[in-house]
């Protein structure tokens, strides 16, 4: 008897698990170390099966960064919809950012930190449209903080540029991405073994800085002010 075709669900379940062991052997031994062969040794199948789901390691490398950089969104957006102000989103997009950061180490780390190829890699051969497509989801984790920034100037009606945003929410991202790269790296726990209550306090200073002060953000002028 010929053999049964796979369900959906049954094909998504093994492509997870291909994801999952991939995601790992990048995170034990580099891009480098990641083929089809050590795949297919870990989950105790044939190489030439995994050709069924994943056509390379470049499809792989793409495929775990959008599941990351989608599974941060998500979190971005439950926190945009959350809060009832311009304050109370950006907190809680805030916090949702540093959960998932400590939360899916291995992710953040090969989303944020490790050497594996980017978008610019791949321009002008066969992966640069899939390529793209990865670029455009991380993208979304930027620019919701920048819909929320552009709401917020225009609420208050804030005399200031794009340039003034894309600066603000730089500063604000990589003053994050630093407390929760030394806590995943551990070396915050070489400084302080009360590591989470650190992070914890940092991340709770790190929106108390980005929340309005008397009215509009660090920097900003109210134009009602200046016309005065």
């Amino acid at each position: 008897m010929p053999k049964a075709s796979r369900t959906k669900q049954e094909i998504e379940l093994i492509r997870d698990m291909i994801l999952d062991t991939a995601l790992q052997l990048i995170i034990d031994g580099g891009f480098s170390s990641l083929s089809m062969r050590r795949i297919a040794s870990r989950l105790g199948i044939t190489a030439t099966t995994i050709y069924n789901y994943v056509s390379c390691k470049d499809e792989l490398n793409l495929l775990i960064r959008m599941r990351g950089f989608g599974m941060l969104y998500d979190k971005l957006e439950r926190g945009y919809e959350s809060g009832r102000t311009h304050e109370g989103r950006l907190g809680a997009m805030i916090r949702g950012y540093a959960e998932f950061g400590v939360s899916f180490p291995a992710y953040y780390d090969i989303m944020f930190n490790m050497a594996t190829p980017k978008y610019r890699d791949y321009v002008g051969t066969e992966m640069e449209p899939a390529a793209l497509r990865e670029k455009e989801i991380a993208l979304r984790c930027f620019d919701i903080f920048t819909r929320l920034l552009r709401e917020y100037v225009e609420d208050y009606r804030l005399d200031v540029d794009e340039g003034f945003i894309n600066g603000h929410i730089l500063a604000l991202w990589s003053d994050l991405h630093g407390i929760i790269s030394l806590f995943n790296s551990r070396v915050l726990l070489e400084v302080n073994e009360e590591g989470q209550t650190i992070i914890d306090r940092r991340v709770n200073d790190i929106i108390a800085a980005a929340l309005p002060l008397n009215g509009s953000p660090r920097g900003m002028t109210d134009k009602k002010k200046r016309k005065r």
